[in-house]
C-alpha cells in the first residue's frame, strides 16, 4: 500500500515535468516533481499500514530509508526550481539589454538634434555678426546723415537770419524814405518781400522736415537692426543653456548607462557563481545519495541476515518498491541533469550575448564619450562666442546711446529752430494779418471809390443834362443871333438908305425920314439912330455871351470826362489792387493752413517718434534685465 501510493505519485510527478512547461512546474510550485509533498505527505505517513509496519520494525533501516527518500527529494527539488530562476533572470536581462539599446537609439537622436542646434546656433551667431556689421555702416551713415542736417539746420538759422536782417533793412528803407515811394508801391514791396521769405522759410521747413523723417527712418532701421541682433543674442543663450541642460541630461544618462553595464557585467558573473554553487550542490547530492544507498545496501543485507523470512520477504517486496522508487527518482534525476544541462547551455548562450552586448555598449559609451566632449567643447565655443557678442551689443548699447543724445541734441536743436520758425510764423501770421487789414482798408477804400465814382458818374449825368440845356439854350441863342444878324443887316440897309437920302437934301430928308419912320419900305420897321444903337450893342452883347457859355460848358464836359476818365482809371487800379490783395491773402491763408498742417504733422511725427522711442528703451530695458 505505501508503495503503490509512492508509486503513483512518483510517475505523476515524472509526467508532469515533461508534459507541461508553465511557469508553475519551472518554478517549483508545490505541484512539481521536486516538492515535499511527492514524496513524504502527511496524508500517505499516517496511514495505518505504515503505522502497522512501523510496529513490525521500527528499526534504523526504515529511518535510513526515509533519509535516502528526503535527500533524493532534496535532490529533486533544487536543481528543477533553480534554473527557472535562472531562465528568468537572463530573459530579464535580455530584456534590459534591449531597453538600454532603445535608450541608445534615442540618446544618438538626440545627439544628432543637439547638433543639428549647434549648426543652427552658428549660422545664428554669424547671421547675428552680419547685422552688427550691418548696423554699425548703419550708424556712421546716421553720423553723417546727422551732420548733414546740422548743417542744414545751421544754413536755415543763417537763411532767417538773413532773412530778418533784409526785414529790418527793408522797414528802415520804408521809414527812411516815406515820400520816394507811394503807398501802393510800398505795400506791394513789403508783401513781395514777405511772400520770398514766406517761401524761404516754407522749403527750409520742408527741408527740415523731410531731413527729421529721414532721420527718424534710420534710427528706427538702427534700433530694429539692434533689437534683433539683442534677440538674436538672447536666442543663442537659451540654445547654449537647453544645449547644457541637454548635456547635463545625457551626462547623467551616460552615469546611468554606466551603472546599468556595471549590473549587466555582474549578472553573468552572478550566474557564473550560482552556476557553481548548483553543481557543488548537486555534486554533493550525488555523493550524500551514494553513500546513502551504501549505507542502504549495507543495512539491508544486515537485515537479511538477521530478519525472518516473512520479514524478509515483506522486506524484499519493500526493497523492490523502493528499488523501483529509486530508479524513478534516478530517472528524475537524469531528466533533472539534462534540465540542468540545457539551461546550462542557455544560460551560457545568454551570457554570450550579454558579453556581445556589454561590449557593443562600451562602443556605445566611448561614442557618447567622445560625442559628449564634442559638445563640451562646442559649448566652450559657443560660450566665447556669447561673450563676444556680449561685447558686441554692449558697444553697440554705447554706440545707441552715444548716437541717442547726439539725437536728443539735435532734437533739441531742431525744436529750438522749430520754435524759431514758429516765432517766425507768428510775425509773418501778424504781418499777414496786417495785410488782411490793410487789404480790408484797401476794399472799403475801393468801395468809396466806388460810390464816389458812383456820385461822379451822377454829377456826370447831370453835366450831361445841364449840357444839354445850355446847348439847346446855345441854339436858341444862336437863332437869336442869327434873327439879330438879320435885323441888323436890315437895319444897315434901312440906315444906309436914310444916310443916301439925307444927303440929297434936308428937308426932303425930314420929310423922307417921317415918312420913312411912319411908312418903312416894303413893310420894314423905321428905327431911330438910338435904337439902332441899342440893338447893335445888345447884338453884340448876347453872341459873347453866347460865346461864353459856349466855352464854360464845353470846358465843363471836358473836364467831367477828364474826371471820368481819371476816375475809372482809379476805379480799375483799386480793382486790381483789391484783387491782387485778395490773391495775395488768400496764398498767405493757404500757406498757412498747409504750414499749420505741416507744423500738426511735425508735432505728430515728434510725439509718435518719441513714443516709439519710449517704446524701443522699455522693450532694451526688458531684455537687459531677461538676459
Amino acid at each position: 500500500m505505501f508503495g503503490f501510493s509512492i508509486r503513483t505519485r512518483q510517475n505523476n510527478a515524472s509526467a508532469s515535468p515533461r508534459t507541461t512547461d508553465s511557469p508553475r512546474v519551472t518554478a517549483g510550485s508545490p505541484a512539481s516533481a521536486g516538492s515535499p509533498r511527492h514524496m513524504g505527505t502527511p496524508g500517505t505517513k499516517g496511514s495505518p499500514k505504515q503505522v502497522e509496519v512501523g510496529e513490525i520494525d521500527t528499526s534504523a533501516p526504515f529511518q535510513s530509508v526515509k533519509a535516502a527518500v528526503s535527500l533524493f527529494r532534496e535532490a529533486g527539488a533544487s536543481p528543477m526550481s533553480q534554473p527557472a530562476t535562472i531562465k528568468k533572470s537572463a530573459k530579464t536581462l535580455e530584456e534590459r539589454v534591449l531597453v538600454k539599446e532603445t535608450q541608445l537609439h534615442l540618446i544618438m537622436k538626440e545627439l544628432d538634434g543637439l547638433k543639428e542646434q549647434l549648426r543652427n546656433t552658428e549660422a545664428t551667431k554669424l547671421q547675428a555678426l552680419r547685422d552688427l556689421e550691418k548696423a554699425k555702416r548703419t550708424l556712421h551713415d546716421l553720423t553723417s546723415k546727422l551732420e548733414t542736417v546740422c548743417e542744414a539746420k545751421q544754413a536755415a538759422i543763417e537763411s532767417t537770419e538773413a532773412a530778418k536782417v533784409k526785414a529790418k533793412e527793408l522797414e528802415m528803407q520804408k521809414s527812411s524814405k516815406p515820400a520816394a515811394i507811394s503807398g501802393d508801391d510800398a505795400w506791394k514791396l513789403h508783401v513781395d518781400s514777405e511772400r520770398e521769405q514766406y517761401k524761404a522759410s516754407a522749403g527750409e521747413l520742408n527741408s527740415a522736415k523731410q531731413e527729421l523723417a529721414n532721420l527718424r527712418q534710420d534710427f528706427d532701421a538702427v534700433l530694429e537692426a539692434k533689437l534683433s541682433a539683442f534677440q538674436e543674442a538672447a536666442d543663442a543663450h537659451h540654445l547654449t543653456a537647453v544645449n547644457r541642460e541637454r548635456a547635463n541630461e545625457f551626462a547623467k544618462e551616460v552615469s546611468a548607462l554606466r551603472e546599468t553595464l556595471a549590473q549587466v557585467k555582474l549578472a553573468p558573473l552572478q550566474a557564473q557563481e550560482e552556476n557553481a554553487k548548483l553543481n557543488a550542490e548537486k555534486e554533493s547530492h550525488l555523493h550524500s545519495l551514494k553513500m546513502a544507498k551504501e549505507e542502504a545496501d549495507r543495512k539491508l543485507s544486515i537485515l537479511r541476515e538477521e530478519a525472518d523470512p516473512a520479514v524478509n520477504k515483506s522486506l524484499a517486496e519493500k526493497l523492490e518498491e523502493t528499488n523501483a522508487m529509486i530508479e524513478v527518482l534516478r530517472e528524475q534525476l537524469n531528466n533533472v541533469k539534462v534540465s540542468d544541462n540545457t539551461a546550462w547551455r542557455e544560460v551560457s548562450a545568454q551570457k554570450e550575448n550579454a558579453e556581445r552586448a556589454l561590449q557593443e555598449i562600451r562602443a556605445e559609451e566611448e561614442s557618447l564619450k567622445s560625442l559628449v566632449d564634442s559638445l563640451r567643447e562646442e559649448l566652450e565655443n559657443v560660450n566665447k562666442l556669447r561673450a563676444e557678442l556680449r561685447n558686441k551689443a554692449e558697444e553697440t548699447d554705447s554706440l545707441a546711446e552715444r548716437l541717442r543724445v547726439e539725437l536728443d541734441r539735435n532734437k533739441k536743436e531742431l525744436e529750438a529752430t522749430i520754435a524759431g520758425i514758429t516765432k517766425q510764423e507768428e510775425e509773418i501770421n501778424a504781418k499777414i494779418q496786417e495785410l488782411s487789414l490793410e487789404a480790408d482798408r484797401a476794399t472799403r477804400e475801393a468801395e468809396d471809390m466806388k460810390k464816389s465814382a458812383d456820385i461822379f458818374k451822377q454829377e456826370a449825368e447831370a453835366a450831361r443834362i445841364a449840357t444839354r440845356a445850355a446847348e439847346e439854350k446855345l441854339e436858341v441863342a444862336l437863332k437869336e443871333a442869327e434873327e439879330a444878324k438879320v435885323a441888323q443887316r436890315v437895319a444897315d440897309y434901312k440906315i444906309h438908305n436914310a444916310s443916301r437920302k439925307f444927303t440929297a437934301c434936308n428937308g426932303e430928308e425930314d420929310q423922307a425920314a417921317a415918312a420913312n419912320i411912319s411908312e418903312p419900305p416894303n413893310g420894314g420897321i423905321k428905327l431911330s439912330n438910338e435904337e439902332y444903337q441899342s440893338l447893335c450893342h445888345k447884338a453884340e452883347k448876347l453872341k459873347t455871351e453866347a460865346d461864353i457859355k459856349v466855352a464854360t460848358v464845353m470846358a465843363q464836359v471836358e473836364s467831367i470826362n477828364r474826371s471820368e476818365k481819371e476816375l475809372v482809371k482809379k476805379v480799375e487800379e483799386r480793382m486790381r489792387e483789391a484783387e491782387e490783395v485778395e490773391a495775395a491773402t488768400r496764398d498767405a491763408v493757404k500757406r498757412a493752413e498747409v504750414d499749420e498742417a505741416a507744423k500738426l504733422v511735425v508735432e505728430g511725427e515728434l510725439l509718435r517718434w518719441r513714443h516709439e522711442e519710449g517704446n524701443h528703451l522699455v522693450a532694451e530695458e526688458t531684455l537687459i534685465e531677461g538676459r
